[in-house]
């Protein structure tokens, strides 16, 4: 563990704290630690590649984040819900987001991967890497809690594979924030009779197909980059405030369905512009080995 990433993530760390929570924390002298139990009892996780690479934990003692949530919030948690449990999870990549930006100071590019989060007293702390981790004890008024670092540069090779990584995954997304219209859809209404209908002309149903087809996937590219969008703005943007990460996390939930709905709809147009007039007049449904044998008598 290279000391001189200390003053990142005690810098980053005692700003998000003051920024979000309204409340100072005050660092103790930074040790070794070498088992994998945690020193609280709620711990953020969260992988870290790049130029360095490794793994970062905000442990909290239950005190403690109870008053900072409540503090980020307005409003009182005096014991660990989901709520805080989410906003472990916030905090986390706020602070990683802030000590990125203090480690590309020095002319690093490091990348962060989402957070993970464990509550209960006893629980463990297991970092990618398999080497004693460093760990920066901060008191509060509330209670303490404790940064747990365990990073180390990369190997040039490997620097230039996060780097590249990087730029195809932000050239991949674009910022539109329009929203979705509906999805056209395929109207086979029933006949006279009962049974399913069939167009008078195929090979103009077809092109009709074709062109609905070419809108839903330029609709397909469309939503799915605004999705791409607002989840990079929530990967990027550590210091939004929570409520608004909320209200975006669930926009991402909304295009997510969007875009499985538009990607059923386009593989029904391409079956039907697949379908032959033989193919709708007389189908032909293929048995299957579990059906019954025709000559068989009950």
């Amino acid at each position: 563990m290279d000391v001189k990433f200390i003053n990142p993530f005690l810098n980053g760390t005692q700003e998000v704290l003051k920024k979000m929570a309204f409340m100072d924390a005050v660092p103790g002298k930074p040790y070794l630690k070498k088992e994998e139990t945690a020193s609280g009892d709620v711990s953020g996780i969260i992988g870290i590649t790049g130029d360095a690479t490794g793994s970062l934990a905000l442990s909290f003692s239950e005190k403690c984040i109870c008053k900072i949530v409540s503090n980020m919030l307005g409003e009182e948690h005096p014991e660990v819900t989901k709520e805080i449990l989410d906003a472990v999870g916030e905090l986390t990549n706020m602070v990683s987001g802030a000590s990125r930006t203090q480690l590309e100071k020095m002319g690093m590019a490091v990348y962060a991967a989402i957070p993970t989060v464990v509550h209960g007293q006893g629980h463990t702390i297991t970092h990618i890497l398999k080497s004693p981790s460093l760990v920066i004890p901060f008191s509060t008024a509330a209670g303490p809690f404790f940064i747990d670092v365990c990073i180390k540069t990369t190997e040039a090779g490997e620097k230039s594979a996060a780097a590249q990584a990087s730029s195809q995954a932000s050239a991949a997304t674009a910022d539109v924030r329009r929203p979705a219209a509906a999805a056209p859809r395929i109207d086979i209404r029933p006949n006279a009779q009962g049974g399913p209908g069939k167009p008078a002309n195929l090979e103009e149903a077809k092109a009709g197909a074709a062109g609905k087809l070419e809108i839903l996937r330029a609709r397909l590219k469309e939503i799915s980059a605004t999705r791409n969008s607002i989840q990079n703005d929530l990967n990027t943007k550590p210091f939004m405030e929570v409520t608004k990460r909320q209200k975006l996390k669930k926009e991402v939930s909304f295009y997510d369905q969007k875009i499985k709905q538009i990607k059923l709809d386009i593989m029904g147009l391409e079956m039907v512009s697949k379908l032959s007039l033989e193919d709708i007049e007389n189908p032909k449904i293929a048995k299957h080995y579990q059906n019954y044998d025709d000559n068989r008598k009950s």
